[in-house]
């Protein structure tokens, strides 16, 4: 299948990567930084200069953008999807964007003569390389039909979710639970750090706990070694919640205290010039209230 590929970043690149060893066509587009799209032509994607002109040589493109709003421009920018499509083409946005916002560019699209579908991903950069990770969809049925072969190319595991706007609510609420463990983990440590206990202990004691998890075993050797390069930026991370705190009041009334809190606990880590980072730099935010780092050199050692 011949297929655009647009938003090619740390997830992107490697998703586009076994598009292409899949042996789809792979039509890509320079954004920001040129490099990954370099390293895709030399894999056999094929570069153009814009979405309208990867829109007119193929039926399909997949989008995975920051938010809705480059979400936008790609479809009705100057060169967007919509100045070189056919009928019937199809847009995959698999980004992390605000349910309401998706089905008004959905309906727009149709308007133009396209379909979109939502089917935002999730298993992070390691998934991505793996072609492990899960996609979560919403939109019309037949549609996620048709595009299941590009999207089982880097995904293990597909979930259609029901009405368009589902699969963005589904991945705003999963990135919720992450980002509040995150959260949660951060202030572990912070507390830990202040009662005087040894950090590596602590670490390999959480290891051997009920509270162990992914998340955990992800991130605090991260913290240790004080390795804050973004997987997922801080930015980002605040902006998902934000969204998940703002669909419940919208959409729902369910109390999210937790996720509030969660919330200024990332608008804290900004605020003190950390949104670049990993997410995971939250945690710097509370290492400046105690004054001190959390770090030690035997992250990736047991302790004796």
């Amino acid at each position: 299948m011949k297929v655009a590929f647009l938003g090619a970043g740390l997830m992107g690149e490697p998703m586009a990567g076994h598009l292409i060893r899949a042996g789809h066509e792979v039509i890509v587009c320079a954004h920001r930084n040129r490099e990954p799209i370099r390293r895709l032509v030399a894999m056999g994607a094929v570069e153009v200069e814009s979405p309208a002109a990867a829109a007119s040589d193929c039926d399909a493109a997949l989008m995975i953008l920051p938010t809705s709003r480059e979400v936008e421009a790609v479809l009705f920018g100057e060169k967007g999807l919509v100045h070189g499509m056919v009928p019937g083409f199809i847009a995959v946005d698999m980004g992390t964007c605000y349910p309401a916002d998706t089905r008004k560019l959905a309906q727009r699209f149709a308007d133009a003569g396209g379909r979109l579908i939502d089917a935002p991903v999730t298993g992070g950069t390691e998934g991505a390389r793996k072609g492990t990770l899960a996609t979560m969809a919403g939109g019309d049925i037949e549609v996620f039909e048709t595009v299941k072969p590009l999207l089982s190319a880097f995904s293990s595991h597909l979930y259609h979710f029901g009405e368009l706007g589902s699969g963005h609510a589904a991945k705003l609420v999963q990135n919720m639970i992450g980002f509040i463990e995150v959260a949660a983990v951060a202030e572990g440590l912070a507390l830990s750090k202040a009662l005087g206990l040894d950090s590596q202990k602590f670490f390999d004691m959480l290891g051997n706990s009920h509270s162990n998890s992914p998340i955990i075993q992800w991130m605090v050797p991260k913290v240790f070694a004080g390795h804050f390069e973004a997987e997922a930026r801080l930015d980002i991370a605040y902006k998902d919640m934000s969204q998940a705190v703002k669909m419940a009041r919208e959409m729902t009334s369910l109390p999210l205290g937790i996720a509030n809190a969660a919330t200024e606990l990332f608008q804290l880590g900004r605020a003190l010039g950390f949104g670049d980072q990993d997410s995971t730099a939250v945690v710097r935010g509370l290492e400046r209230i105690l004054g001190t780092e959390i770090r030690t050199d035997r992250a990736d050692k047991s302790s004796e």
